[in-house]
């Protein structure tokens, strides 16, 4: 190894490479990633990468869980959960849109990461403050997901994604109301 390439790869940190690796994503798609592509975009070779990372698998994994990172997430106390619901759906759909590679990478990835996992704990959380037992708290914060990234893939126009979501919530709330 070449002064140079020890340099290079002391300079350059994890988030930075998964940062460039969002680009390229955002640029060209899932196929649009290379680790020689992206060692290129970065001045190293594609083969100095896997010092940080380690493989092109893991790399898109970490991409996936830096965009879900960008999705902020209301207060679970509030005392209006539908709304919090919503603006929940409505942020991940944005998210999606912002990177279409998203959906075809989780497609192929299993949904797991830090971020993607403090984003459903905060849904359950929301769901669980609604007055939801764990069990259909699970049960709605999956069907508002499972909604929300089907709505992204079939491109609908917002007011049929915003009348299933509101549609959800009111199974949600009917089922809140009989139990009390």
């Amino acid at each position: 190894m070449t002064a140079t390439t020890g340099a290079a790869r002391d300079a350059l940190r994890q988030e930075q490479i998964v940062q460039a690796a969002v680009v390229l994503l955002d640029e060209g798609g899932v196929e649009n990633l290379s680790m020689r592509k992206l060692g290129s975009r970065l001045g190293i070779t594609g083969a100095a990468l896997y010092w940080h990372v380690k493989s092109r698998h893991d790399l898109l994994l970490l991409a996936v869980d830096s965009v879900w990172g960008q999705v902020p997430l209301p207060h679970p106390d509030g005392p209006h959960w539908r709304p919090a619901l919503l603006a929940m759906a409505d942020d991940v759909r944005a998210l999606c849109v912002r990177h279409p590679w998203l959906l075809t990478a989780m497609a192929i990835q299993p949904l797991d990461g830090p971020s993607i996992d403090r984003h459903f704990r905060h849904l359950l959380a929301v769901c669980e403050k609604a007055g939801l037992t764990r069990q259909d708290a699970e049960q709605a914060a999956q069907s508002i997901l499972t909604f929300t990234l089907g709505s992204v893939l079939a491109a609908g126009p917002g007011p049929y994604v915003s009348f299933g979501l509101r549609a959800i919530l009111d199974g949600v709330e009917a089922r809140l109301a009989g139990r009390a």
